[in-house]
C-alpha cells in the first residue's frame, strides 16, 4: 500500500512539473517602428525576470511555425557544387559529409523562396555518392525523395551515367505503382501557391496526392506565408490555413504580428494555440506620431480564448516604461486596487526611473438591491444522503481529475512531437550521431517517453478510481443523512446529523 501511494504522489508531482504554464509574448502593429521593437523586448525582459523558462523565447517559437537558416539559399548551392567537385576528384566521403551539411540547411530553409531547385540535385548528387560508398539501401531513399515530390524529374546524361539514370527509372516506376495518398489543401483567402519541400504543387484549394511519407508544406499568397507544416500521408487528409492570421506574423526576434484589433487578436491566439501556449500576451502602442504613446499589453487566457485583464503604461521621453509593474500587473493583478481609470487619478506605484502604470477604465460595480425583509420561515424539511453516494461521487471526481490530469501532460508533449517529427528524415529515421540535430532529438525522446509514462499512469488512475466510484454507487447501503435550515437575522443555518 505504501508503494503506491509513493507512484501516485510521484506521478502528480511530475505531470504538475511538466504542466507548468507557458506565456508567449507577441507584439503588434507596425512590426518596422523602433519604439515598438525596443518596448516590446524590455518588457519581455521584465517578464523573463518573473517567469524564468515559463515564458517562451522567441527563437523556440519560430523553429517550431517558421524555422531561419543560418545560410542563405546561395551558399548552399555552393557547397553543394563543392561536394560535387569532391566526389569527381574521388572524395567521396567528404563529398557525403558536404552534403548531408547541406541538405540539413535546405530543411531549415524557408519553403516560400522554392528551395527544391537546390534540394534536388544535391538529393541526386548523394545518392550517387552513396551509391559508389555501397550504400545502396541509403542511396535508393535520397533518389526516392526526389521522386516522391517531382515525379517528373530527370537525371542529366551529361552528369550521371547510363547505369546511374537506368537505376533511377526504376525507382520511378516503383513509386509510381504505390498507392497514393490524398491531403486536400485549402486557404482563406483561395488561390494560394502550395509548396512542398520548397516546390511549387499547385493553388488552392488543391488536392495533393503523395506516396506515403512526411513532407515540410507551406501556403503562400502575395507577401503572406503560413506557419510551416509536417504533414504523414497518409494520415494528414486535410490542410487548413488561414493566411491572414498565419502571414500576419514576422520572421524575426522579437516575434511581431503586422496587424491591429481583432485581426491581431486572432492572430496572436492561432500562434499560440500551434505552440500549446497556456498564456498570451499583445504588447502594442498607441498614440499619435511625434509624440510619447502608451504600451497597451493584454492578457488572454488560451483555454478559453477570453482576456484576463489589460494595462498600459506610458512611453516617456527619458528613461523606461514601468514595464516590472505592468508585469506584475497582468500576471498576478497585484496592485489592481492602485490601478484604475486615467481620471481618477490613482495609478500602480512605479521604481524610480519609470512612469506608472494605469489600466483600462474598470466596468461600475453591478447595482446591489437591499435584502427584503426577513420573514417567517416556513417549518424545514430533512433530506436523506447516501454515504456510499458520498463516497462514489468523490471517486468519480478524483478519477476525472486524474484523467484531465493525463489529458493535460498529453497535450504540454505536443511541442515536443512536433519538433521531433520536423528532425525526422524522409525515411521516419532520426539525425545520426554526426548529423545536426541528433543531441535535440535524444532530448527530445526522453521527454516525451517521461510524458507519454506520467500520461497513461494517470488515465489509468482515473479509470481505477472513476470504476471504483461507479461499484459503490451500487454497492453501497444507503445511510440518513438530516439537513435541518434554519433562518436567522443574517442569514440561515444548516446542521447537518447522521451515521457514516
Amino acid at each position: 500500500m505504501h508503494v503506491k501511494g509513493v507512484i501516485v504522489f510521484v506521478s502528480i508531482t511530475a505531470t504538475v512539473a511538466m504542466a507548468a504554464p507557458k506565456t508567449l509574448v507577441v507584439g503588434a502593429g507596425d512590426c518596422q517602428s523602433v519604439e515598438l521593437v525596443t518596448g516590446l523586448n524590455d518588457f519581455s525582459g521584465a517578464l523573463r525576470e518573473k517567469l524564468k523558462s515559463d515564458l517562451y523565447e522567441p527563437d523556440v517559437v519560430l523553429d517550431i511555425v517558421r524555422p531561419r537558416p543560418t545560410r542563405s539559399l546561395e551558399d548552399v548551392e555552393r557547397q553543394v557544387e563543392s561536394a560535387r567537385t569532391l566526389f569527381y576528384n574521388g572524395q567521396h566521403d567528404r563529398a557525403l559529409d558536404l552534403l548531408k551539411q547541406a541538405l540539413a540547411e535546405l530543411e531549415r530553409a524557408p519553403l516560400a523562396g522554392q528551395p527544391w531547385k537546390v534540394t534536388a540535385p544535391a538529393l541526386a548528387l548523394q545518392g550517387v555518392v552513396l551509391t559508389s560508398l555501397n550504400k545502396k539501401g541509403d542511396a535508393a531513399e535520397a533518389f526516392r525523395r526526389v521522386l516522391r515530390v517531382e515525379p517528373a524529374h530527370t537525371l542529366s546524361s551529361d552528369e550521371f551515367t547510363p547505369s546511374v539514370i537506368s537505376q533511377f527509372e526504376l525507382f520511378r516506376k516503383e513509386l509510381a505503382r504505390q498507392k497514393k495518398g490524398v491531403t486536400q489543401v485549402q486557404s482563406t483567402p483561395p488561390g494560394a501557391e502550395v509548396l512542398v519541400e520548397g516546390r511549387v504543387m499547385g493553388v488552392t484549394p488543391l488536392k495533393l496526392e503523395l506516396p506515403p511519407s512526411t513532407y515540410r508544406v507551406a501556403v503562400r499568397a502575395n507577401d503572406r506565408v503560413s506557419y510551416l507544416r509536417v504533414i504523414a500521408v497518409p494520415c494528414d487528409a486535410l490542410i487548413q490555413v488561414d493566411l491572414a492570421s498565419e502571414g500576419a506574423l514576422v520572421t524575426q526576434a522579437p516575434l511581431c504580428l503586422a496587424a491591429k484589433d481583432k485581426l491581431a487578436e486572432a492572430a496572436g491566439l492561432k500562434l499560440a494555440n500551434t505552440v500549446t501556449a497556456d498564456d498570451l500576451i499583445v504588447v502594442r502602442l498607441e498614440g499619435s506620431k511625434g509624440a510619447p504613446g502608451q504600451f497597451v499589453a493584454s492578457r488572454y487566457e488560451i483555454r478559453s480564448g477570453s482576456m484576463v485583464r489589460e494595462g498600459r503604461v506610458q512611453a516617456p521621453t527619458r528613461g523606461k516604461p514601468a514595464f516590472g509593474s505592468l508585469a506584475t500587473f497582468l500576471l498576478t493583478g497585484q496592485g489592481s486596487s492602485l490601478i484604475v481609470s486615467a481620471e481618477a487619478g490613482a495609478t500602480v506605484a512605479a521604481k524610480p526611473g519609470e512612469l506608472p502604470v494605469v489600466a483600462s477604465k474598470p466596468p461600475p460595480p453591478p447595482a446591489v438591491e437591499p435584502p427584503p425583509a426577513l420573514a417567517e420561515a416556513p417549518p424545514s424539511r430533512e433530506g436523506t444522503i447516501s454515504a456510499g453516494r458520498v463516497a462514489s461521487f468523490a471517486l468519480m471526481g478524483a478519477g476525472v481529475a486524474s484523467a484531465a490530469g493525463g489529458l493535460v501532460a498529453w497535450i504540454n508533449g505536443g511541442a515536443d512531437r512536433t519538433r521531433l517529427a520536423m528532425l525526422r528524415q524522409a525515411n521516419g529515421k532520426l539525425p545520426e550521431p554526426t548529423e545536426p540535430g541528433h543531441r535535440e532529438s535524444l532530448d527530445i525522446i526522453a521527454r516525451a517517453d517521461l510524458n507519454q509514462t506520467v500520461t497513461f499512469s494517470l488515465l489509468g488512475a482515473g479509470a481505477g478510481l472513476a470504476a471504483a466510484g461507479l461499484i459503490s454507487f451500487f454497492v453501497f447501503p444507503a445511510e440518513t443523512v438530516a439537513l435541518t435550515a434554519v433562518p436567522s437575522s443574517t442569514g440561515a443555518g444548516v446542521f447537518v446529523s447522521g451515521s457514516f
